[in-house]
């Protein structure tokens, strides 16, 4: 096995492992809204999936890639997919960081003071829960429809590698 192949299964296996599970957040989202009194377990299922597993795999990318660059003599500034793929990934682990992760801290810390009970029918916040839950919650739906794209593509680029031949 080449050094390429050896870093390409591994930057394969970080992608599939860090960003698979993020596509069914907004399923476990819509579940939260429609059934809130599981809202704070939802809320720290995705902060939990996202910080011991998105994250750190995510972080580990530029270590991969760049051995993959290395190992395969690819042209990095004449690769143009490869800068854009880049550029993506930047501005989506940036806002997964500092956006996302410290807006799911806060939702459980809101969460966590919610009385237990009745979640009232319809809801889209667990009864009770102030009135930053629903902010909060519409802040993470937007984040998540900005950084679903932006990891497909970063997908569809690092696949498809449009101008590599």
């Amino acid at each position: 096995m080449s050094w390429f192949t050896f870093w390409l299964i591994l930057h394969i296996l970080a992608a599939v492992v860090a960003f698979g599970p993020t596509f069914a957040f907004p399923i476990i989202g819509v579940m939260a809204r429609r059934q809130p009194m599981h809202a704070a377990f939802a809320t720290e299922v995705t902060v939990t999936v996202s910080e011991r597993f998105t994250i750190p795999f995510a972080l580990s990318m530029p270590i991969t890639g760049t051995a993959l660059i290395v190992a395969g003599h690819i042209p990095f500034w004449s690769s143009d997919w490869l800068v854009g793929s880049i550029g993506l990934y930047v501005v989506a682990i940036l806002y997964s960081i500092g956006v996302q992760r410290p807006a799911g801290l806060r939702m459980i810390r809101l969460l966590e003071r919610v009385p237990t009970g009745d979640p009232g029918v319809g809801a889209t916040a667990p009864a009770g829960s102030p009135p930053d839950v629903a902010v909060l919650g519409k802040k993470l739906a937007t984040g998540g429809q900005v950084l679903g794209p932006l990891t497909l593509g970063i997908f569809v680029l690092m696949i498809w590698r449009p101008g590599a031949g």
